[in-house]
């Protein structure tokens, strides 16, 4: 490390109570510790709801409103997004392609890695920033690994028709076809669920993972009955007009009668057993409480206030699992309000919000770098083996080397070194180039929150020179040393944390 770097890093605490402090270099702390300035409170919003905050976005909602820019939010189809497909359809065509045209590609990993880089670039680019984070969420409830088979050809069906087709609608909707999707039912075995001898897996995660969650009232009696119910879904063989899409086989099918949740389901109900048991789930209170529970998690804290997901409980019941509600009702409240630092950055959203806040230009060949990256840092999306989905608490990703990492990111891309990727320092620095407003200027753009005074002056004596009396840079000197003190603003609790 850079003597100057690590100098600085040690220089910088950030006090919280008496008793526990957080410093630059090491965030193995839990977010209640963390006492900073507190953001403006549509930052904040700015913040969960996005990727990361970009200049267009702080015009908008301090022209609109926060009422009225979550309202746009939670309607993405009124904003064109043309230019974004238009390019993704050039570099990663296979996330358009039918079942048949993935069945035929020489290449499956192909399809794989460009949805990985599709799913990159939507969330850097796309408008639609609250709706990427829900792709993402469900992406991460629903998760299915990538390199399992001919999961990495059918998952692109999945994100496409499954995931981001209901990410913004009803719960109900979103389970339904879950349960229906060739790549979840091969992820989970239930192509291979026939009367006789059931495969309970898919059975077990759609209640504890999917729907009532642990201690959700299910027991091992639900869990063989609800397999029986789902006996013949699959898909079609490789070979068939309908290869790679969902059958119901009723030959496969278990008739006899079933009993789930104290739920008598009569015999000869066919595929309509499994699909009463989607319908059964998707509205019982232990699935209202679990979900609303995994999204004040995501959105609000790593333990979230018991009144929030209280109400949310009762919104999900009485809304058929409207996700729009819960989060309208989530993100006006007083609990979200009143919780800055609660919730740290997993590496996905560190990376892209790193990219985002600094207007990072990249290039095609930036992808294997970025990729790179989150593979160090644990977060590559749809790399995740169990079906639990990648950790959402704090605790998970603030190891000793997690925090390097993050380090060596902020480091590599402040000094445009991240391949395809370069950084206008000049433009970041804005046009007053004393070092006090150019920290401002930087304060305000990249990490959108006041810094301390004593932060403030620490990062003003990073960029002055003492050895002279003029204190203005000119632009050699701004490129010489802005790229130092973007990757410590990058690295420390004010961006670590959103």
């Amino acid at each position: 490390m850079d003597p100057q770097r690590r100098s600085f890093l040690q220089g910088v605490r950030i006090q919280g109570s008496p008793t526990a402090s957080v410093t630059v270099h090491n965030l193995q702390t839990t977010p209640s510790t963390v006492s900073l300035p507190p953001p403006d409170p549509d930052m904040l919003l700015l913040n969960r709801c996005s990727f990361g905050i970009s200049r267009q976005m702080v015009r908008q909602i301090r022209r609109q409103g926060r009422n009225r820019w979550l309202q746009q939010q939670l309607s993405p189809g009124k904003t064109d997004e043309a230019e974004l497909e238009e390019w993704l359809r050039e570099q990663t065509p296979t996330i358009y392609m039918s079942e048949q045209e993935l069945a035929e590609l020489d290449q499956g990993f192909r399809a794989a890695n460009q949805l990985k880089q599709a799913t990159l670039f939507r969330a850097l680019y796309s408008r639609h920033q609250l709706y990427e984070v829900m792709v993402e969420f469900w992406s991460n409830h629903f998760s299915i690994y990538h390199r399992d088979g001919a999961v990495a050809l059918l998952k692109t069906i999945d994100d496409r028709e499954v995931i981001r087709r209901h990410a913004l609608g009803r719960f109900r909707d979103l389970l339904h076809a879950s349960s229906k999707s060739p790549a979840m039912l091969l992820y989970l075995d239930n192509h291979s669920n026939i009367a006789g001898t059931p495969n309970e897996n898919y059975a077990r995660e759609l209640m504890e993972l999917h729907t009532l969650g642990v201690g959700g009232g299910y027991t091992e009696t639900d869990v063989r009955e609800v397999a029986r119910c789902f006996t013949g879904w699959a898909l079609g063989h490789r070979k068939s007009p309908d290869a790679g899409r969902f059958r119901f086989y009723p030959s496969r099918h278990d008739q006899g009668s079933k009993t789930v949740l104290g739920t008598h389901i009569p015999a000869g109900g066919g595929i309509r057993d499994g699909e009463q048991v989607i319908d059964m789930l998707a509205n019982h209170p232990s699935t209202a409480r679990f979900i609303s529970f995994k999204l004040a998690r995501h959105f609000v804290s790593d333990a979230p206030p018991e009144s929030l997901v209280q109400r949310m409980t009762r919104l999900f019941l009485d809304t058929d699992g409207d996700i729009p509600s819960l989060l309208e009702e989530m993100l006006l409240s007083r609990e979200f309000m009143d919780s800055p630092d609660n919730k740290l950055r997993r590496p996905l959203d560190f990376i892209i919000g790193a990219l985002r806040v600094t207007a990072a230009s990249l290039q095609r060949k930036s992808y294997p770098g970025l990729r790179d990256h989150l593979y160090a840092l644990g977060q590559v999306p749809f790399e995740w083996v169990p079906p639990d989905g990648y950790p959402d608490t704090a605790d998970y990703w603030t190891s000793t080397s997690g925090m390097l990492n993050r380090w060596n990111f902020s480091s590599a891309l402040a000094g445009s070194r991240l391949p395809g990727t370069e950084l206008d320092y000049l433009e970041l620095a804005g046009p007053r180039r004393t070092p006090e407003a150019i920290v401002d200027r930087l304060a305000e753009t990249l990490l959108h929150r006041p810094l301390t005074d004593a932060h403030r002056q620490n990062f003003i004596n990073l960029l002055a020179d003492t050895d002279r009396q003029q204190d203005t840079l000119d632009d050699h000197e701004v490129e010489e040393r802005l790229p130092l003190l973007i990757g410590l603003m990058l690295s420390s609790p004010y961006f670590q944390y959103r």
